[in-house]
């Protein structure tokens, strides 16, 4: 099982932007990408990627409330943080066949844990 810890706000993926012709992240959404990807290449190193099908437990540590609308939706969270881990901990997240998600308020500690491993088939119901 591999288990990742990124630290700060969680941020929850955004619609593309549009400035004439042109299409971009935002900046936040771009930023919190990297440090995504940086977590998981640390805990990576020296690993191959994860293949077969995967589960995810994921706990979502925000400054605010659980049900306020500023914590955002919990497939928009799992949107930025599985694509952020694409090609670097699984090929894909379309690899992932179970996932639980959590949200907590932690004022003082806001964070993202994901831990993913192997789907035991015996497991499924």
């Amino acid at each position: 099982m591999i288990r990742i810890e990124i630290l700060g706000d969680a941020i929850p993926a955004a619609r593309p932007r549009f400035s004439g012709k042109r299409c971009y992240q935002p900046k936040r959404n771009v930023e919190y990408r990297q440090m995504i990807q940086s977590a998981a290449r640390l805990v990576m190193s020296g690993k191959q990627l994860l293949t077969g099908e995967l589960f995810a437990n994921v706990k979502l540590y925000r400054k605010y409330k659980r049900t306020s609308r500023i914590f955002g939706d919990v497939d928009n969270h799992l949107k930025a943080i599985f694509d952020g881990m694409n090609q670097i901990v699984f090929c894909d997240d379309a690899q992932i066949c179970r996932c639980v998600v959590e949200k907590f308020t932690d004022k003082a500690k806001p964070r993202a844990v994901i831990e993913i491993g192997a789907l035991d088939e015996t497991n499924l119901s």
